[in-house]
This record gives structure tokens, sequence and C-alpha cells, in this order.
């Protein structure tokens, strides 16, 4: 047994929300995560470990050589023994494999006095996902309002999507409360035709731990080890 008792149960609405079923799905065993706190720790770990990180470098291609993999970017190439692939959506540029990229859009409110809100919560079908940060609400999704449309590598915000986050907010979140936005973003994402990461070799210097389907906080790491595993520095 993995968990110790029920993993889902249904709980009445207590949150205030509106328009929506008078019951919740609840799992006590879903918890949150700071991820800005995370980002943090694992560059100095990877710091700490000697591992020299580029940003703004961008990748144009890699080519296979007798020794290793050449990198070409669009700062300079340089040369390694062994490439591994772990940029999820913007992957679908170097391999041919079955993964898309998939733009999620994202809002974050201004703080909210007493705000009773608190804990993770996913609706229709997992396309929104809200939390609270503090006494904020996180809000993103609305992918499936433009499938096509967000399957892009590019960063950006859409009036479609914008307008129905806000609506959600306003309307369902939030119903009583006259909130502020403080800031809105995106990210990419990399989906495919199944909830399953590819984590393969494919050759004998280049290796991939991609796909993970918006889960990336959740399994990223052992993805990653998984992904290493394979590595052969013989």
């Amino acid at each position: 047994m993995v968990f110790s008792s029920s993993v889902f149960e249904v709980k009445k609405n207590v949150f205030g929300f509106s328009k929506i079923h008078d019951t919740v799905v609840f799992n006590p065993f879903e918890g949150q995560i700071d991820t800005s706190k995370m980002m943090k720790r694992l560059l100095l770990k990877a710091i700490e470990k000697g591992v020299l990180v580029l940003n703004n470098c961008l990748v144009n291609d890699f080519v296979e050589t007798g020794t290793g993999v050449k990198i070409e970017t669009n700062l300079y190439d340089f040369s390694c023994r062994k490439l591994c692939i772990a940029t999820n959506g913007f992957a679908a540029k170097f391999i041919k494999e079955p993964i898309q990229p998939a733009r999620a859009q994202v809002l974050i409110t201004d703080p909210i006095d007493n705000l009773q809100i608190r804990g993770t919560f996913h609706l229709d079908r997992g396309f929104y996902y809200f939390r609270n940060i503090h006494n904020r609400i996180l809000l993103g999704g609305g992918r499936n309002l433009n499938i096509k449309g967000e399957e892009t590598t590019h960063f950006g915000l859409t009036q479609q999507i914008q307008t129905e986050l806000e609506k959600l907010l306003y309307e369902v979140i939030l119903p009583s409360k006259d909130v502020g936005i403080a800031h809105r973003w995106s990210g990419i994402m990399g989906v495919g035709p199944q909830k399953k990461p590819i984590i393969k070799s494919l050759s004998s210097n280049v290796y991939c731990g991609v796909r993970l389907g918006g889960m990336g906080i959740a399994i990223g790491a052992n993805v990653a080890k998984e992904m290493v595993d394979m590595v052969n520095l013989d």
C-alpha cells in the first residue's frame, strides 16, 4: 500500500466557490511547494557540484562526432562527451519523438485580505489549476480553448484565454472579492498522446528526459534520475 488511507473523498464546498457543484473531490495527500525556493536550492546545489549554468544561450543544433557531441548555439560552439536533453516541450525541435509544446498562461493576484482559500485545486479535467501562494491566488490554464494555437514555444498571452481566466477568478473562485491582478506570464510544457514521460537513450551519446505532461514539479526529479542513470561514461 502506497498511502495510509483513502486518496480521494467527497467533501462539501466550504471555500466559497460559486457556480460549481456543492461538493468537491478532496485529496489529503496533495501538497504545495514553493517553486522559487526549489529552483534557488537546485541552482545552489548545481553550483556547489561545479555545474556551469549558461543563461540566455540558445541551442540551435547538435551534431554527434566520433568522440562525443558538438553543440551549436547562438553565442558559440562547444563539445561534450554526453548530451542530456531535458528541455521538455522545446525538445521537439531536436528529437523525433511524440512530444508537442504546450503553452500555459498564468496570472497572480494582488495580496488579498483575509484570504480563506488554502490548498491546490484543479478544474475542468485539469485544464485549469489554481492555488493560494500566501495571501494571493495563482491561476493558470485555458489551453483547451485553443489547443492548436497554444502548441507553441513562443511565450506570450492571448486575450481569449486571459479573459476566461479573469472570468473564472471573479465569478467562481473569488465571487465576493474586489481584487487586482499583479502579474501575468506564460510557460511552455511538453505534452503528448499519453501521460507518460519519454526517458530513453537516443544514441550512444545522446539521452532525453522529456514530455512531463504538465507534471514537471511532481515528477521532474525522478525523470532526471532515470535519465542520468542511463548515461554510460565509459
